[in-house]
């Protein structure tokens, strides 16, 4: 912060404050977005991280497709809709998408 005093004409003197503009660096790209070194850190975490939770997902997709046809109607869930999880990019998560799929058919039996 900086201050200095104004003389005017008119002999007042006048205290004025300068305040320097704090999204001054803004412009400044290391300001903006993460760093490099982050961002490579981000990319490798999670490239190191994604085969365990493929094996989880897959594992979870395996006792889902062992159940009965009792126990899956139980859920709401169908083979088929087990065989469709398995067509699915290898980057999502199936089990999210057969919860929607049985919150989608919960709802529509509701209504």
């Amino acid at each position: 912060m900086l201050s200095f005093k104004d003389s005017s004409e008119d002999g007042d003197n006048t205290m004025t404050t300068l305040v320097p503009f704090i999204g001054l660096a803004a412009d400044r790209r290391s300001h903006t977005s993460p760093s490099r070194p982050f961002r490579l850190l981000a990319a490798a975490t999670s490239a190191l991280l994604w085969l365990p939770r493929f094996w989880k997902a897959r594992r979870d997709l395996a006792v889902l497709a062992g159940m009965s046809e009792c126990e899956r109607r139980d859920i709401g869930v169908t083979a088929f809709d087990i065989e469709n999880t398995l067509a699915l990019p290898v980057d999502r998560d199936p089990t999210d998408v057969l919860a929607r799929i049985v919150d989608d058919r919960r709802r529509r039996r509701e209504s």
